[in-house]
């Protein structure tokens, strides 16, 4: 199928370049790992929407695109006409990407994009919906591709993972350490949040998690991307990185170190988006060989009586 098909009823008639009929006049800037990101063009339902789904990480006051700092994304009407529907019903969900040198394309539900990296990064965002969930899903799925790139265009990574942490206690006045827990759909990571939760640790993500390459290491900052665990509308947050685990389900505990390449396929598959670009592919794997050198991981076998936060708080000494 080409690019659009399962989305669009007229994927030839993909917007050419960031243009249209905006919303309306309203804005919104939103702190998240990577931004400031910007979103122009809004109608005061739409920005209002926004501001109850990211609660304190949105800003006061939006500057008009092209002023002051962020990433900026313009939003536009696309008509409902212009949308396939679509049974969601056991559906997984997946953007449908078009990757070129110097944009990237995106269809996905009730929404169009673009990002664009010439003069610099910027992006274009095309939907039918006014306002309330649909929209705040629509802006959220957006997100969540443009912060994958402009991490990664900034050293960064984010990774599908859960992200479990003691909290902000300890002596040293940078928070407490954390640990990614990675595997595809399936292999337990909200299952060993939890376990992890109920021994009193902090959950901080068990779908997205960001890390950022600091001068002290890397450090794994607190995403507004939550599954079923973690606060969406806490402050960003930065807690070292302390090691990564494969996780998998078993009859009992085995923890075994991960051999440099196949920590490098773990962190490659769980670099949703970017790891799809062909064009970005180099950027990513220098970010991610970076990461596995930096960080230890282990792939983790554990079943539901594992006391999995003592195992992590044992592999930091």
């Amino acid at each position: 199928m080409s690019f659009g098909g399962g989305f669009l009823h007229h994927p030839d008639l993909f917007p050419g370049r960031r243009s249209g009929e905006a919303w309306g006049d309203r804005g919104v800037t939103l702190d998240v790992p990577g931004g400031p990101y910007r979103f122009s063009g809004l109608t005061a339902a739409q920005e209002e929407a926004v501001r109850r789904r990211f609660g304190g990480l949105c800003r006061p006051v939006v500057k008009e695109e092209g002023e002051g700092e962020g990433i900026a994304t313009a939003v536009f009407r696309a008509p409902l006409a212009d949308f396939l529907e679509i049974d969601t019903r056991g559906w997984e969900y997946a953007l449908d990407l078009d990757h070129t040198p110097l944009s990237v394309r995106v269809a996905g539900l009730r929404l169009m994009a673009r990002l664009d990296w010439v003069p610099g990064l910027a992006g274009g965002l095309w939907t039918s919906e006014a306002a309330g969930e649909e929209w705040t899903s629509v802006c959220e799925n957006y997100l969540r591709l443009l912060a994958a790139y402009r991490l990664l265009a900034a050293g960064g990574v984010v990774l599908h993972s859960a992200g479990v942490t003691g909290g902000t206690e300890g002596s040293d006045g940078d928070g407490a350490a954390a640990w990614l827990l990675l595997g595809p759909s399936g292999a337990g990571k909200t299952t060993a949040s939890r376990l992890c939760l109920a021994a009193g640790a902090e959950v901080l993500s068990d779908d997205l998690n960001a890390v950022l390459m600091d001068r002290g290491g890397p450090v794994v900052a607190r995403l507004p991307f939550t599954g079923d665990l973690g606060s969406r509308d806490d402050g960003p947050g930065t807690y070292p990185l302390r090691g990564v685990l494969r996780l998998r389900q078993g009859p009992r505990e085995e923890l075994a170190p991960l051999s440099p390449a196949a920590a490098l396929a773990a962190l490659a598959a769980a670099a949703p988006y970017v790891n799809r670009d062909p064009f970005r592919r180099e950027a990513l794997l220098a970010v991610l060989e970076r990461l596995a050198r930096a960080v230890p991981a282990w792939e983790l076998t554990f079943s539901l009586r594992a006391d999995l936060w003592s195992i992590l708080k044992t592999l930091s000494k």
